[in-house]
């Protein structure tokens, strides 16, 4: 009896130490799979917006617009105040809170939230041939690429992973003003990321100067 005691004893020993282990690596491991699942929409977004814009004129807020449609189901639930985010229960809605999160957040272009930018758009002088053959292969061509702050949302898990982000540079190659928002925001509380694509498509119309208003 006194041995079933110290085994019993030693099984409790073990238990604190690898149950909270167990539970840690579980919370990083459903971390990494919203992650993937932001990225995944993010190449999707990516290819939206470029779609819109090669559908009309290279449109900065109309692409911007495409991209927050694809990308407000992951905004809620969020940390962040002012993010209004419908019960879990009313998806389209909490999609739509979360596009127009975004659209907010990413007001200043910077962080938190959506930053949109074209690499290429100058209009195209003069008019040129879809159907020339001759044509260089990069003609008419633009260029989109998008960053995104993820928020991350698991508890303890996203401390850590914002904590291994920093630490292999990922802060160090922000804007200094970027960086000191990003690291005080974490000091509160709400970890973010950044995550980054580009998509590149064929306009389907020659680039054409805008009028002035």
């Amino acid at each position: 009896m006194v041995h079933a005691r110290d085994e019993s004893g030693q099984i409790l020993v073990e238990a604190a130490f690898v149950l909270p282990i167990a539970l840690f690596c579980l919370l990083g491991l459903l971390q990494l799979v919203l992650v993937q699942e932001a990225r995944l929409l993010l190449e999707y977004a990516g290819y939206r917006a470029a779609r819109t814009g090669s559908l009309w004129n290279a449109d900065e807020a109309r692409m911007a617009a495409s991209a927050r449609t694809v990308l407000g189901p992951t905004v809620c639930p969020s940390r962040w105040a002012g993010v209004p985010c419908p019960p879990a229960d009313l998806p389209e809605l909490r999609a739509a809170a979360g596009a127009e999160a975004l659209r907010i957040l990413s007001a200043g272009g910077g962080f938190p939230g959506l930053a949109l930018t074209i690499e290429q758009h100058r209009p195209t002088e003069p008019e040129w041939d879809f159907d020339d053959s001759s044509a260089p292969p990069d003609r008419g061509l633009i260029a989109v690429r998008l960053r995104y702050w993820l928020e991350l949302k698991i508890p303890f898990a996203d401390a850590g992973l914002w904590h291994a982000w920093r630490a292999v540079g990922g802060a160090r190659e922000l804007p200094a003003g970027t960086r000191l928002a990003v690291e005080a925001a974490a000091r509160a509380g709400r970890y973010f990321v950044p995550l980054d694509t580009r998509h590149t498509i064929r306009m389907q119309s020659n680039l054409f100067r805008r009028e002035a208003p």
